[in-house]
């Protein structure tokens, strides 16, 4: 059995936690945050059975560390895991982009970068505290390990096969390949909820029209209520895969404009059968 400190205490990390000790990975959790009512409500919550604000106490007592902060805070969080960090410990993360936090690893984890493996599980909701922490929310879901240069296959291994003891299904691809797909998948989404909420909320008629918001609306939108820390950083750390979607989209939204000034039903029609037949064939992990 094994001690695991989880760095950054909300949703995904506390429900790390949850997962790994339900299925006897761990049998001890130490969570780590700089916010000391996020800590509380992990003890109360039973998602850790010690905290601390201390990273150098959290790193130094765990044979596993899972970092769990905002993608732009993890070189700085990498490089006081490297002062800590003991031998035979290994480093795992969860973040939603892959380039620049192996970069950041590599910084700052040093001649202990070997001891990291790369991880980003495609789950989460919209409410990101660890109140909401499930052991359940990686079941059947799909993780992402992008192994790269210099980390070593049995830290690799480990943190795969821990995974799928979680439940999850695991995928291999390169760090480029992830950032470019997630891009489209899913930061673009993201930033595209938030834009609609924002557009809507600075009109003089935001509380009329907000009121008045259906299921569409709201099914839509549903991610903009997830943390803005966290996809502020997302956006920074892959912002040339993400700007790229957004210009794909703007084209596409041109074209729609046009169709629509000119009332050309027969081009709109076609765009959204095109959606509709691809939308209806997808099937979502877990689901």
């Amino acid at each position: 059995m094994a001690t695991m400190s989880v760095l950054g205490c909300g949703l995904i990390g506390g429900s790390v936690a949850l997962s790994w000790k339900k299925v006897g990975l761990v049998d001890h959790v130490i969570a780590f945050d700089i916010n000391e009512e996020n800590l509380k409500t992990a003890l109360e919550k039973k998602v850790a059975d010690e905290c601390t604000l201390s990273l150098r106490e959290a790193v130094e007592k765990s044979d596993i560390i899972v970092v769990s902060v905002p993608v732009k805070a993890m070189e700085s969080v990498f490089a006081e895991i490297g002062k800590y960090l003991k031998k035979g410990a290994v480093v795992t993360d969860v973040g939603s982009t892959r380039g620049s936090v192996i970069a950041a690893a590599r910084k700052g984890l040093g001649d202990k970068f070997n001891q990291y493996a790369p991880a980003h599980p495609i789950a989460g909701g919209e409410m990101p505290g660890v109140e909401y922490a499930d052991p359940d929310l990686f079941l059947n879901k799909v993780v992402i390990s992008t192994p790269a240069e210099g980390m070593d296959p049995k830290v690799v291994e480990l943190i795969t096969e821990n995974w799928k003891k979680a439940g999850s299904k695991v995928q291999e691809m390169t760090p480029e390949e992830h950032d470019r797909i997630f891009a489209s998948v899913s930061h673009l989404p993201h930033v595209l909820a938030y834009a609609l909420v924002d557009m809507i909320a600075k009109e003089p008629s935001a509380h009329v029209k907000l009121k008045l918001a259906g299921a569409g609306f709201r099914d839509f939108t549903r991610i903009a209520a997830s943390s803005p820390v966290m996809w502020r950083d997302i956006c920074i750390s892959n912002r040339d895969a993400i700007s790229e979607e957004l210009r794909s989209y703007r084209k596409e939204l041109d074209a729609l404009q046009k169709y629509i000034d000119e009332g050309d039903a027969q081009a709109i029609e076609r765009v959204f059968e095109n959606a509709m037949r691809n939308r209806r064939g997808l099937v979502f992990p877990g689901k």
